[in-house]
């Protein structure tokens, strides 16, 4: 029996592994530099969000690389097994619900005068992207709630 190492596609990883994982430590850099030179003390946090949320891609791609490699290991056993069918509009769904959910709590950050004027400013500031997070969030989440179920064993 093949474990699942055996089926791991490390081929596959390697390319993000150099890209994703250099841009990461470089913007682990970008913090440490502007750190040390007194820089803004939000620019040493948007670094390390950055590198932080490029980690957080390694990892999900490693993990869905794994999981594939768990259900090919699996049928290599038993051929009859296939994979469950659906499940991207519900994650869809899901995806669409969190967006909303931040955007408005953003907007009553945003316009609400009893809150300070710092909140309010990163608040106003961060309801501009939406039009991207209102497209891009909900079509990763019904990819990974259709990939979960299709990998399911």
């Amino acid at each position: 029996m093949k474990s699942t190492s055996h089926h791991m596609n490390w081929g596959a990883l390697v390319p993000a592994y150099v890209i994703l994982g250099g841009a990461a430590l470089l913007s682990l850099g970008a913090a440490q530099e502007i750190g040390q030179n007194n820089g803004y003390p939000f620019g040493v946090v948007l670094a390390l969000l950055a590198s932080a949320g490029l980690f957080g891609v390694l990892a999900l791609l490693t993990w869905m690389n794994w999981r594939a490699a768990r259900f090919r290991a699996s049928r290599w056993d038993r051929f009859d097994q296939t994979g469950q069918k659906g499940g991207f509009l519900k994650g869809f769904m899901w995806g669409l619900l969190g967006v909303f959910a931040l955007h408005v709590a953003l907007f009553f950050a945003a316009f609400t005068p009893a809150a300070p004027e710092a909140v309010r400013a990163i608040a106003s500031i961060a309801l501009l992207p939406f039009a991207v997070l209102y497209t891009v969030v909900p079509l990763v989440t019904g990819y990974l709630t259709r990939f979960v179920r299709a990998t399911r064993i």
